[in-house]
């Protein structure tokens, strides 16, 4: 699936000219007359590969400079905001000793204690694992069976069979692992029976002629890593400098090969001389189909691999799914979180103070209570509205 209208839309610190530049001596030109459509097929998959390449390196460069400001920001943010759960969490289980409050507002704070206890727990507080199985009728061993019950349930319904193995089901990344594998196991079963099924069929003339510019690529795939394979190998340099020079040349061409990038590997032979841009030239002009096609088929894969990878960073620092990705965007969001924490604190803080005094602290049970089902009714309607897009 292409992802190409993700592509342009966030910042690059390489210009396109740059890019143009690294290609250049793989373009095919013609004398005394105008590119063909071919060539200038072939170019433009060539600058496009370059433009991708360039792309994922900025991806990797703006995040790797953001993840510390990022985390040095953040992290005493995220801590004092445990240390003040825990505050409350053992002032409720403090109060609730004490007499003063009905049925009604002593469920309430159990539910908010056990909630918060949850939260705590999860990151390996085992004080207030205790504290949430003192108040709570389920224990979080016993919540964590029936989530793992619902799960299993959840990818034998998909599977249309049970989930059984030799492997554990003991923990939710168990169910999940193994009900993911059976997955991708009928997947790939349905797709070797839809190839059997395809191979009885008489295949036609254009899916004939796809497999034979198919196999014509890999053949020179395979034949160009092969000239490189016999004319770089370090084992029959005597020369230490030579053998160090050419063991790099050979990993860094044996990584080219493994990932299909013609590119690079077309480039190596550029750069140690085992040919000059004439001989590529003739060589694309022999073989123009099954190169295009390689080059095609790598620009997919690097378009996909950015996909991932802008989608990862996004992630792990908290940008909307198809907000652009820049140096610009980070800051402006690590601001929003940083303000939105120091907000949530300082309303921490202060709930922390006020619920001393017992009116306060029963009117604040009553609007946890109404805060609660106001945010269930949101999460509800988000529900629905995403089942039913």
């Amino acid at each position: 699936m292409s992802h190409q209208s993700d592509l342009f839309a966030d910042e690059t610190a390489t210009s396109q000219q740059t890019a143009n530049n690294s290609a250049t001596a793989l373009k095919l030109t013609a004398q005394n007359s105008r590119p063909t459509s071919g060539q200038q097929r072939f170019n433009r998959l060539l600058e496009r590969i370059e433009k991708l390449k360039h792309q994922l390196v900025e991806v990797q460069t703006i995040s790797d400079a953001h993840r510390p400001l990022y985390h040095q920001t953040l992290a005493p943010l995220h801590e004092r905001h445990r240390t003040l759960t825990r505050e409350m969490v053992l002032w409720l289980d403090e109060r609730l000793q004490r007499k003063g409050l009905s049925p009604t507002q002593k469920s309430i704070a159990i539910t908010i204690l056990c909630n918060l206890c949850e939260q705590l727990a999860a990151q390996g507080d085992e004080e207030m694992q205790i504290l949430h199985d003192k108040h709570s009728t389920e224990s979080l061993a016993q919540k964590e069976q029936a989530s793992i019950r619902e799960m299993r349930a959840m990818m034998e319904d998909m599977l249309g069979e049970p989930l059984a193995g030799d492997e554990p089901l003991d923990t939710m990344h168990d169910v999940f692992s193994a009900g993911m594998a059976r997955l991708r196991e009928a997947e790939a079963g349905e797709e070797t029976r839809q190839q059997t099924r395809e191979r009885k069929r008489k295949p036609t003339a254009a899916q004939l002629k796809a497999a034979a510019e198919q196999q014509e690529a890999e053949i020179t795939l395979r034949k160009v890593f092969r000239q490189l394979a016999s004319a770089l190998h370090p084992d029959r340099e005597n020369d230490p400098d030579e053998h160090a020079r050419k063991t790099a040349l050979m990993s860094e061409a044996n990584a080219a090969y493994d990932r299909r990038d013609l590119v690079a590997l077309l480039q190596i032979q550029l750069r140690t001389e085992l040919t000059d841009t004439a001989s590529i030239a003739k060589m694309a002009e022999e073989k123009i189909a099954s190169l295009t096609l390689l080059l095609k088929q790598q620009a997919q894969e690097l378009e996909d691999e950015l996909h991932h990878r802008r989608h990862a960073v996004r992630n792990e620092f908290g940008l909307s799914p198809y907000e652009t990705l820049s140096t610009a965007n980070l800051k402006r969001n690590l601001k929003r979180e940083e303000t939105s924490l120091k907000q949530d604190l300082n309303a921490m803080r202060q709930d922390l103070q006020q619920i001393q005094d017992d009116k306060f602290f029963k009117r604040w049970l009553k609007d946890q209570q109404r805060l609660s089902r106001a945010n269930f009714i949101d999460d509800l309607d988000d529900w629905m509205m995403e089942s039913f897009k």
